[in-house]
């Protein structure tokens, strides 16, 4: 019998900041804000997923930042569907 897998609070949260997602990816914040804002930009095509949250508010949502590291693919956000268990969001 397998024992539960304990997952901490951080790795539940649905939204990082930008210098976590750096931090995950394993770059520097200032280059990370340079692909957020590359993303914000290119309307999607291009950077790292970000959605702007009032004036200068940015946050990466963990599955976007998931698909980006595992595939490659940058994910446009307007157009996805947020893969996430147990849980919806409404678009």
């Amino acid at each position: 019998m397998s024992s539960p897998k304990h997952v901490s609070a951080d790795e539940e949260r649905p939204l990082l900041t930008v210098a976590e997602a750096a931090q995950m990816l394993r770059i520097g914040r200032s280059l990370a804000y340079q692909l957020a804002r590359d993303y914000l930009r290119t309307g999607g095509s291009d950077g790292i997923p970000v959605l702007r949250l009032g004036r200068s508010s940015l946050r990466v949502p963990r599955w976007a930042l998931m698909e980006l590291v595992t595939t490659g693919r940058v994910v446009r956000l307007r157009d996805a569907e947020a893969p996430v268990e147990g849980a919806s969001f409404a678009r």
